[in-house]
């Protein structure tokens, strides 16, 4: 991530509040680096994957990051990057599952995060962390046709 100038950590209790601390966290840290054009898509995507984050790791009791075992239920970690031109969000899971985008009925109320998640932005993907349980959701915002907030 060494090209990527400007980036932020933060690390948030796996409990329903993390996801408005995340948008939150997202909407001035855009404001700061003057990126205030991808705030909305970036802070949907945010919303989408820390809620999921978020709903997985409430039930689990321990995980593995970074080579080191902790008991309980592990945070949700939220990672943001831009080269100010494109937007990279990684957020960490303790759950082992991969997320598969499904059939969501038209008049369902929710299950359509990875359809948005896939409509806002340029790719997105997930892989594992070495030495570490769960996954890492990425997602990229920006950077196709010169658009600076979907794809």
């Amino acid at each position: 991530m060494d090209h990527w100038p400007l980036r932020s950590y933060l690390e948030l209790g796996a409990l329903p509040s993390a996801v408005p601390c995340a948008r939150l966290h997202t909407k001035h840290l855009l404001w700061e680096w003057g990126l205030e054009t991808f705030t909305d898509a970036t802070e949907l995507v945010v919303s989408e994957l820390v809620t999921n984050a978020q709903r997985v790791s409430a039930g689990l009791t321990g995980s593995r990051f970074g080579g080191r075992w902790r008991p309980g239920v592990p945070p949700v970690r939220l990672w943001l990057y831009s080269d100010k031109e494109r937007v990279l969000i990684q957020v960490w899971d303790g759950d082992d599952r991969q997320p598969e985008p499904q059939y969501v009925d038209p008049q369902a109320e929710s299950g359509r995060g990875l359809l948005l998640v896939e409509t806002l932005c340029a790719e997105w993907g997930t892989h594992r962390l070495e030495g570490s349980s769960g996954k890492l959701v990425w997602a990229l915002v920006g950077g196709v046709d010169g658009d600076q907030s979907t794809h």
